[in-house]
């Protein structure tokens, strides 16, 4: 297996293992995922009576969330199966893991959490380095294809 298949297998991983996670853990809290999140976050929403630019900033917010966990099932497929995501979809779901705080690197929020680190600050530092690896790591694939794409079509 080469280098490239090995870094887009973790990174299918990672992302399939943070689905199952939510999956996971949503019906161990005796919850239906997506259902029960959206239904509690209007229920939530009302009550605050938050409306205007800050409502739909929260409401924004909530929904880049909800397509992040979506798009996880998207992407894991793409780096497990196909070997190669879009460069549209990874950029915007980058954007989304940074509204939504989610790290690349799921294993890291369930150490956190089982290790009982509860630092802001290690949790931001490990965050940005998951995704630095990542993007890193995707950008390193990309370029050594359009490398080896070039110098196969000069022979």
């Amino acid at each position: 297996m080469s280098l490239k298949n090995k870094i887009y297998l973790f990174w299918g991983i990672m992302d399939v293992l943070a689905l199952a996670g939510y999956l996971f853990f949503s019906l161990q809290g005796g919850s239906i995922p997506f259902y029960s999140d959206i239904h509690g976050f209007y229920t939530n929403y009302t009550q605050l009576g938050v409306g205007g630019l800050t409502g739909g900033l929260i409401q924004l917010l909530f929904f880049i969330n909800i397509a992040l966990i979506v798009s996880l099932a998207f992407s894991g497929w793409w780096m497990i199966v196909k070997k190669n995501i879009n460069n549209i979809f990874l950029i915007v779901q980058e954007i989304g893991r940074v509204f939504s705080l989610k790290c690349s690197i799921a294993l890291i929020p369930l150490i956190m959490h089982f290790s009982d680190v509860r630092s802001p600050w290690i949790a931001i530092l490990l965050f940005v380095l998951s995704e630095v690896v990542k993007i890193g790591s995707i950008m390193w694939i990309k370029r050594n294809d359009e490398s080896q794409a070039m110098d196969a079509a000069s022979r």
